[in-house]
């Protein structure tokens, strides 16, 4: 942001933060099934039971809505560029709020269940 306006590359780049991001989350869950898959035959690890396994694939599901909603914006402030650059006023600039605080929300609920899930694998 700029003197007050607020340019596409201004919210492209938070964009493609986000993005790699919710990538990242959906890789290290992969990374968790694949950890569980392993610890079946030990014996000294429980696996994670079909609730949990539940919540994983929830969870992915919605860092992938999330991730698609980003791309619809993005495709959308494309589309509309000749409106840039915009206040904080401008409704692009409160859906892009929006997702910023659904960003934050799962990125906190990711960590949460990261941890939790990491330790019951016995890491």
């Amino acid at each position: 942001m700029k003197g007050g306006n607020i340019n596409l590359i201004d919210l492209d780049f938070e964009y493609k933060l986000w993005k790699n991001r919710l990538a990242l989350f959906v890789k290290e869950i992969d990374i968790l099934k694949d950890r569980n898959n392993e610890v079946k035959h030990e014996q000294n690890i429980v696996e994670l039971n079909t609730v949990e396994l539940m919540v994983l694939d929830e969870h992915t599901e919605q860092l992938n809505k999330l991730a698609n909603r980003i791309k619809v914006q993005e495709n959308e402030l494309q589309f509309y560029n000749k409106d840039f650059p915009i206040t904080q006023k401008h409704q692009y600039y409160r859906d892009h709020e929006e997702l910023r605080a659904k960003m934050e929300d799962i990125s906190k609920v990711h960590f949460n269940r990261v941890t939790d899930l990491t330790k019951a694998l016995g890491i």
